[in-house]
């Protein structure tokens, strides 16, 4: 289990950020590929007017494709539910249907209400979502690659174990964030007070381009120049080389 755990400030400092950004900001300390770390096109996220979700992973995985009886070796639902309120917050909850492609939705209203209950600030999934309508009211988060209607036969299968969601492999205790463009794990290593101060300078960084094309003074030679510029002053990885930068 991942135990790195943060400051209320420290969570507080990137909560300001898009996904987009903090992924620009992540890639500078070139401790992971720039290929890995998210979720892929798959995930979907249903509430996208929610502010960014930060939040520690509670994992599980479920089948809703095979009877509970023929489900081994199963769980008791309140010893999952005792474990996740165990574990420091703010959580959200993990969730990799085995089952593909899913046959049936766990996460709607009912698990929404008892997940917010436990400390859960959101939900991402391998699988499939319902009552989006009645989730909604709750701010809470909700993330999944399907969209179904019946929850099927819906069984815990285990928790506290990694998973994989979207191509993304999530241990218990990984920091995830998640907003309209998708999921993204934070990599322990990295402090988040210094990911937060590489973040805003990307963001200002971003803004000369944007201000100058929105500019009435706008020409190709301005923006080579700033171009150079930016490029010059943009965060780059201690003893690395500068990894390129998409604008």
């Amino acid at each position: 289990m991942q135990t790195t755990r943060h400051t209320p400030e420290e969570l507080d400092a990137i909560r300001k950020f898009t996904v987009p950004t903090l992924a620009n900001a992540i890639e500078t300390f070139g401790v992971i590929p720039s290929n890995e770390g998210f979720c892929d096109s798959r995930m979907r996220c249903h509430f996208p007017h929610l502010p960014l979700m930060v939040g520690y992973a509670v994992t599980a995985r479920v089948s809703t494709d095979q009877p509970p009886s023929e489900v081994r070796p199963g769980i008791v639902e309140p010893e999952y539910w005792r474990w996740i309120a165990a574990q420091p917050g703010p959580k959200v909850a993990v969730v990799q249907d085995i089952d593909n492609p899913p046959r049936g939705a766990m996460w709607g209203e009912w698990n929404a209400n008892v997940h917010k209950a436990l400390g859960c600030v959101g939900m991402v999934t391998e699988g499939a979502a319902r009552d989006l309508d009645g989730v909604r009211k709750l701010n809470f988060h909700f993330f999944s690659t399907h969209v179904l209607p019946t929850h099927g036969y819906g069984a815990f299968i285990d928790y506290g174990g990694s998973v994989r969601v979207a191509g993304l492999v999530v241990k218990p205790g990984d920091l995830l964030v998640g907003d309209m463009h998708g999921v993204l794990l934070i990599p322990p290593e990295i402090p988040l007070m210094e990911l937060a101060e590489v973040a805003q300078k990307i963001d200002d960084l971003e803004s000369e381009v944007f201000a100058l094309c929105q500019s009435p003074e706008f020409s190709v030679e301005k923006l080579a120049e700033l171009d150079r510029s930016v490029a010059e002053r943009w965060p780059k990885p201690t003893g690395k080389e500068r990894i390129l930068r998409t604008i």
